[in-house]
């Protein structure tokens, strides 16, 4: 199974704001190793995801951080223009959301996120998507990648 994991569920996994949002996306990272699923993400995954540690924590910090996520997930990065216009434009998303949509799209993976726009826009596009701080959707992506 192809999972997308959008960087706001990374980082309420790495920082707690709200203690149960950080304990769902840590939940969800367990249940990912203990299954073994690959983790795909775009290219300006990378650049989303050290553009939020280093606001948060000291640069070596995060970039250590940024290493240990970088060495255990897939970059896509053959995402082709018109795919992402045809979603923008069928959606309204924000740019970034539409090269999540457009990788999940392409590899026909399971998008997760922290961000219940980009998952309503996702579901929009035909994406499979689930909003994890919603009980009903997490329940619900748990039993589906059992």
């Amino acid at each position: 199974m192809n999972l997308i994991v959008d960087v706001s569920v990374f980082i309420d996994r790495i920082f707690i704001y709200d203690e149960k949002r950080s304990n769902r996306a840590r939940n969800l990272f367990k249940f990912i190793d203990e299954k073994g699923f690959n983790i795909f993400e775009p290219q300006v995954f990378g650049i989303e995801l050290v553009s939020q540690l280093v606001r948060r924590k000291p640069q070596a910090i995060a970039r250590k951080l940024y290493d240990e996520i970088m060495d255990k997930i897939i970059i896509v990065d053959d995402i082709e223009y018109d795919l992402l216009l045809d979603i923008a434009i069928s959606t309204a998303c924000r740019a970034i959301d539409a090269y999540y949509i457009a990788t999940a799209n392409i590899i026909s993976a399971i998008l997760i996120s922290a961000d219940k726009i980009m998952v309503d826009n996702a579901r929009k596009y035909g994406v499979e998507a689930y909003y994890i701080h919603n009980l009903g959707d997490y329940n619900t992506l748990i039993s589906r990648i059992s």
